[in-house]
């Protein structure tokens, strides 16, 4: 009777491992496309996207992606996506990278999200990923990404930014913190598998026309 109701089993396990394997493909291909739209929307936002000019620190060109994504493996043992080549294509205006003497030496790129809340339409920024080459590192290049990249945000209307961020990463809680950040949640995954990561949250008011 057991090995009758072992092999019964057999197809009916086939089965529902088979419809177990289908709805998780189906559940990925939603959030594929949500965040699809959802980047369509955002790069909307950024299409007269008003600069700062001068300083070291611009927007990226097709040839500096190399050098970023060298420092972001340098910083970072996590494979990436894919979403640095599509950023770099569809939210240009805030993909910044830092250079002296035409070297890339840094790098902070975002994604917009678009929001309809009760009070209207919000527009967040998300910091996808920062680094500073390790040759550069302690001469104030996060700093001034940061100083330029959310100044941009101010003055196009963005109105907050959010990040996620290592809790064994000192250096970058501090940095983050002394430009306003705040710490609103902790989540598991989000950083690097197995390792937990703090959400911090920053405000920003209205640019002075």
């Amino acid at each position: 009777m057991r090995s009758l109701s072992g092999a019964a089993r057999g197809p009916w396990e086939r089965e529902f491992n088979a419809i177990r394997g289908a709805v998780r493909k189906g559940v990925l291909l939603v959030k594929r496309q949500r965040r699809m739209t959802s980047d369509y929307l955002g790069s909307l936002a950024v299409r007269n996207w008003d600069k700062i000019p001068g300083g070291y620190v611009t927007t990226i060109d097709p040839a500096a992606l190399s050098e970023v994504l060298r420092i972001y493996h340098d910083f970072c043992d996590v494979a990436s996506d894919g979403s640095f080549d599509r950023y770099s294509r569809i939210f240009r205006q805030v993909f910044y990278v830092a250079k002296f003497n035409a070297e890339v030496v840094g790098y902070s790129v975002y994604y917009i999200k678009p929001s309809i809340t009760l009070d209207g339409l919000r527009k967040y920024a998300v910091l996808y990923s920062m680094a500073v080459d390790a040759k550069h590192r302690r001469q104030g290049i996060g700093k001034q990404l940061l100083t330029t990249s959310i100044r941009e945000m101010q003055i196009n209307g963005i109105n907050e930014i959010v990040l996620y961020v290592s809790k064994k990463n000192i250096p970058a809680l501090s940095l983050y913190a002394k430009f306003g950040f705040a710490v609103i949640g902790e989540l598991p995954d989000i950083c690097e598998e197995g390792e937990s990561c703090y959400e911090m949250r920053v405000g920003l008011p209205a640019a002075l026309a």
